[in-house]
């Protein structure tokens, strides 16, 4: 925790509620709920709002149902997402292997659709890993399988680690269960990372969030290709272990 390492359920930060309020007062009760919901949806993370006993039949004013909570995030300064892609597809039309790996913080950030049309549109070996899964689409012919670190299908991570030269990371969550462990051995400097608020290209940070980032570069890849074969895999995403019988034992359950 000290060091703020990412586990599981407790992420190392300080803060649990981005934003709380104890409603004490019918005057002021319906600003603080919408504050505070304004704020839920704005960070995407949790808040609080208490309810005193004595408050819970109290009637407040209900004109402020008639502001709709905002729930779209405000655009990216178009100046700072140009340069994002810029800085994006330089690196992609000198790779040999580029991949893409759908994380939790994409499908969290309801960027898993547009995960799927950049890989179908480019080809490249399309990877999630746990908290990604069951966000992308794997009948995708360059859908590649999970990838968690030494947890991954020995092919799988022989293609993460060694074969890839630029990693379009959408969402990454470095837990430890994501990692298998923080067994993941991968070099930051190729590694493209969108998330909510920003995208990380290397050591260069910029402020321009995943959403809009996706779409813009799916934008300009499709106007200006980007020129790939598409990936082939060559290995089987979902081995299954081979069974001697029908019967449904622990043995075939823990290994399937």
């Amino acid at each position: 925790m000290k060091n703020h390492t990412l586990m599981h359920h407790t992420l190392g930060t300080e803060t649990l509620s981005y934003d709380t309020a104890i409603l004490t007062d019918p005057a002021t009760a319906a600003d603080d709920i919408d504050r505070c919901l304004n704020t839920m949806l704005y960070e995407s993370r949790p808040v609080y709002i208490g309810v005193p006993v004595d408050m819970s039949h109290r009637v407040i004013s209900s004109i402020s149902l008639k502001t709709p909570l905002v729930r779209q995030l405000p655009p990216n300064d178009m100046n700072e997402e140009s340069n994002v892609i810029q800085e994006i597809t330089s690196r992609l039309r000198v790779s040999r292997y580029p991949i893409i790996i759908l994380d939790g913080n994409g499908v969290q950030n309801g960027c898993a659709g547009l995960a799927d049309e950049l890989a179908e549109s480019t080809g490249y070996a399309y990877f999630t890993t746990c908290m990604g899964k069951g966000g992308a689409d794997e009948t995708l012919p360059n859908f590649a399988g999970v990838y968690q670190g030494g947890g991954s299908l020995s092919a799988v991570r022989t293609a993460v680690e060694e074969r890839a030269d630029c990693l379009l990371w959408l969402g990454s969550s470095r837990t430890d269960f994501n990692t298998g462990e923080f067994t993941d051995n991968v070099l930051e400097s190729l590694i493209i990372d969108l998330q909510r608020f920003h995208t990380q290209v290397g050591d260069k940070k910029h402020n321009a969030g995943i959403k809009g980032v996706l779409k813009a570069l799916i934008r300009e890849l499709k106007a200006n290709s980007v020129s790939k074969p598409p990936t082939k895999i060559d290995w089987d995403v979902y081995p299954v272990p081979a069974r001697t019988s029908n019967e449904l034992n622990q043995d075939y359950l823990w290994n399937v």
